[in-house]
């Protein structure tokens, strides 16, 4: 092949057509009767014709033999390039001679998936965001409010306190666990019309005091308490021999805290156990200071204490100082 060939355009079809058709013709005028094959040698393939066969050839024909002399074309210049496109028929998987010219033989990704673009919140997406984390926040605060009602309930429910007064008939005194018993010996000072001094109250053998609470004895539904008047004490009674004396060993089980007022030079001491909530240092203050629990706060260091708050989440080892203040009503 010339020079002129190699520079021929393989891909120019109408050039290529009308060289076969110049071949052909050479090689029709030139074939004996013996039906000796026409070769092409642009072709990687034989195709045996005669010259009967070659005037009947239609235009598909003709059509696949420019296909396959354009590849051929191809791969005298060294450019030798295997179909690698989708939808590429090779020339095993073909029933055709030669092979095929693949137009796109590469891979263009039109099957993969437009990349998902995040939407951008509208105002109307951020409103309903926003009404969604306050009704989450709403939700949340009405369970610790309800969670907060039942332990009140239960840590300061009311017990009937049963007194056996005189060994002659029995009272009864509905009070709460943390409320003092005062009360109590104002009612049988008044009864017998003596100093509240002289009622003489004891549970196992233990003297009871007016600041005594249900739950600081560890009253129980089936304890009664025993009730006398006692005249006859007085500061020159010898006391008892200090080994006959239970003194009591201090309990490491409880802590003691501090509460200071704003007006009050005197601080309170409250003493809890390490276990307890936060909700019982709340609760004995109201007891003692006459206050409804939920008209004051105690903070400690400007954060706020809350009732469900245990020793453990404040970090607290004991003897620590919180200051009480009210609550602001609304007008």
């Amino acid at each position: 092949m010339d020079q002129s060939d190699e520079d021929e355009n393989p891909y120019d079809f109408v050039l290529q057509y009308k060289k076969l058709q110049m071949e052909r013709k050479n090689k029709v005028t030139s074939a004996d009767d013996e039906h000796q094959p026409i070769v092409n040698s642009t072709l990687n393939s034989p195709i045996k014709t005669s010259s009967t066969q070659s005037e009947a050839l239609t235009n598909s024909d003709v059509n696949n033999t420019v296909d396959s002399t354009a590849s051929t074309s191809s791969h005298t210049k060294g450019r030798s390039r295997r179909p690698k496109g989708r939808n590429c028929a090779t020339q095993d998987s073909t029933n055709v001679d030669g092979p095929i010219i693949c137009i796109g033989d590469f891979y263009d990704g039109y099957d993969m998936p437009s990349p998902i673009v995040p939407k951008e919140k509208t105002s109307n997406d951020k409103m309903m965001d926003d009404a969604n984390n306050i009704m989450d926040n709403w939700k949340k605060r009405q369970i610790e409010e309800a969670e907060t009602e039942d332990d009140l309930a239960l840590a300061n429910r009311v017990m009937n306190v049963k007194v056996f007064w005189r060994q002659m008939r029995t009272y009864r005194f509905p009070l709460r666990m943390f409320q003092p018993i005062s009360g109590i010996f104002e009612y049988f000072a008044k009864l017998e019309d003596i100093d509240p001094s002289h009622v003489h109250l004891d549970l196992h053998k233990k003297t009871l005091s007016p600041t005594d609470t249900p739950n600081s004895i560890n009253y129980k539904i089936i304890d009664f308490i025993d009730g006398d008047i006692e005249f006859y004490k007085s500061p020159y009674d010898t006391p008892a021999d200090v080994s006959e004396v239970e003194v009591e060993k201090p309990q490491d089980d409880f802590v003691k805290f501090c509460i200071k007022q704003k007006d009050t030079k005197r601080p309170i001491i409250m003493e809890i156990k390490k276990t307890d909530k936060m909700l019982i240092l709340y609760i004995k203050l109201s007891e003692l200071l006459d206050l409804d629990i939920d008209s004051f706060t105690l903070e400690f260091d400007g954060d706020q204490i809350k009732k469900s708050d245990t020793m453990e989440s404040l970090d607290l080892e004991g003897d620590e100082c919180f200051e009480l203040f009210p609550k602001k009503t609304k007008k």
